[in-house]
């Protein structure tokens, strides 16, 4: 058996129309490519792009316009729907396309730790809808993206969570995960995954030797200094072998800890310009390949391959070679 999967995020095609490091990816054949979040950017407080937070306040009308039109712009990029072709697409959400930068869906239980980062339920619901049309475009791939299906912005019912389970070959299976639909404010302490997602995804974690890929917005260190889930999830990587792919932060980056490892992979499409002003990275994707003997890890940066941040996890022993 050998796989490849492609994992990458955080996608500005206003800022970013052209986006030409898709073409690189194309070119290393994955057959899977998974898209980790900030998909688009409703709040940026750069180019067209309005403050961080600010998005929430808009009317609910608008806040659907400005929504689909930015999913329609990534889908006008050539490079990026070329690149979709022929292979299999799995997608989540984060912050910036739930629609409100570090935005959360979860009510507080008491004004003590109220922000301004709260998604009302009208808001997520029609995040919800369009984020939906958007990983249903991924999949059926059209000329041209399809119109608004809530041009009000009025969701007639809630999806729900955006959390799914593939099995991606015999014995490799990838958990999407909502990391934003349960997250409490960040200083609760409460679940970021919710209690029905994570006993979700403990049910369906393969025992071993099953890999289990499981892929998160936001990086490790954001579950560790808020949320328990993490203390959680390095319990069940005793029992299973999971392996981690997170975006969000901007920078190519791996982490073990203990029998629990992680591989990061942002941002895709952001101006070099605006980047380098920040210390971060652009044209950032990594290169999972699964075969009988190992998992193999390769980053491209800029779109040039990075042949120092390369990784390999034995399939003998789940240990880094």
């Amino acid at each position: 058996m050998s796989v490849k999967i492609a994992f990458t995020s955080c996608c500005d095609a206003v800022r970013d129309p052209e986006q030409s490091t898709w073409a690189t990816l194309a070119a290393q054949n994955p057959q899977h490519i998974v898209l980790l979040g900030d998909n688009i950017y409703m709040d940026y407080g750069l180019g067209d792009h309005i403050g961080n937070g600010k998005a929430i306040h808009l009317p609910l009308e608008e806040f659907a316009q400005r929504m689909h039109g930015y999913y329609a712009q990534q889908w006008a990029v050539q490079h990026f729907r070329h690149t979709l072709v022929g292979r299999q697409i799995h997608a989540i959400w984060d912050d910036h396309d739930l629609g409100c930068d570090n935005g959360r869906c979860l009510e507080p239980h008491t004004d003590e730790f109220t922000d301004s980062r709260y998604m009302p339920p009208a808001y997520r619901q029609c995040a919800r809808v369009l984020f939906e049309q958007f990983r249903d475009t991924l999949k059926t791939q059209p000329l041209h993206y399809p119109a608004n299906p809530v041009p009000d912005g009025v969701a007639t019912h809630d999806l729900g969570s955006i959390a799914q389970t593939v099995d991606l070959a015999p014995g490799l299976r990838l958990h999407l995960t909502d990391g934003r639909s349960f997250r409490p404010v960040a200083g609760s302490r409460a679940s970021l995954l919710g209690e029905v997602q994570r006993g979700a995804l403990q049910a369906a974690l393969l025992p071993e030797p099953g890999i289990n890929l499981v892929a998160s917005g936001t990086t490790l260190n954001d579950w560790k200094t808020y949320y328990p889930d993490f203390v959680w999830l390095r319990q069940q990587a005793q029992a299973h072998r999971i392996l981690v792919l997170s975006g969000d932060i901007h920078e190519p980056d791996f982490r073990e800890r203990g029998r629990l490892y992680e591989a990061t992979a942002s941002a895709m499409a952001q101006p070099a310009s605006i980047t380098a002003l920040v210390g971060k990275k652009s044209g950032v994707f990594a290169l999972l390949t699964v075969d009988d003997a190992q998992l193999t890890l390769q980053w491209w940066v800029e779109g040039q391959p990075q042949a120092a941040l390369t990784q390999h996890i034995s399939r003998a022993d789940w240990q880094v070679a």
